[in-house]
């Protein structure tokens, strides 16, 4: 009789605890789930830049393949890129015009299969307190997160050896509502606004 009632005290505590824990991005806006991420060189002097240039398409990375795609979203998210530069002082020319900065723009998204394992088991408390069990079952399921990643790229300071070209900032923009056109200023904003650093004039 003991044992019976530890069990349902345990059962109760359990429940209690679980219809206690909330989503924390329940109930959330889209924009007030978005999470901007940047980084930067720390060795970098932004004020030896002052020219720039942004990509004329938008890569689009999907887990080991890549291609590239121009849409409505993509233009706007590119225009917004360029006010944002101009207004930290750095002067838009096109590619061929030797840059001295060279904006990337990525639409990424990585799927993953994950394995969660389940246990069976029961406990046998008598005779020495043996337990045994049935062996595990496995779920599996699918993921999947699309996210944006811009990157800033020193044109002016090439690695002549490697041939490689340096990243001095990366942003990266995170959470739901990404393919939403109203939000183009407010995510590239927020990217730059983060990144006072970056600013020459």
């Amino acid at each position: 009789m003991m044992l019976n009632r530890t069990f349902i005290w345990i059962a109760a505590v359990a429940t209690t605890l679980f219809s206690c824990t909330k989503d924390p991005l329940a109930g959330l806006s889209d924009p007030d789930s978005q999470v901007f991420i940047t980084n930067r060189d720390a060795q970098a002097n932004y004020k030896q830049y002052k020219t720039f240039s942004v990509v004329d398409s938008v890569q689009v990375i999907e887990d080991d393949y890549s291609t590239s795609d121009l849409t409505s979203l993509d233009q706007d998210m590119l225009i917004r890129i360029v006010t944002n530069m101009e207004k930290l002082g750095y002067k838009y020319v096109p590619a061929g015009s030797k840059p001295d900065i060279g904006i990337n723009l990525a639409r990424v998204t990585n799927t993953s299969i994950n394995v969660v394992s389940q246990p069976v088991s029961s406990y046998w408390g008598y005779g020495g307190g043996y337990g045994y069990g049935y062996p595990s079952y496995y779920q599996y399921y699918q993921t999947s997160e699309s996210f944006w990643s811009l990157s800033m790229l020193d044109l002016k300071n090439p690695d002549t050896v490697t041939k490689n070209l340096k990243v001095v900032w990366n942003a990266q923009i995170r959470g739901a509502g990404l393919g939403n056109e109203e939000y183009v200023d407010q995510m590239v904003d927020s990217v730059f606004g983060q990144s006072a650093y970056l600013k020459i004039n």
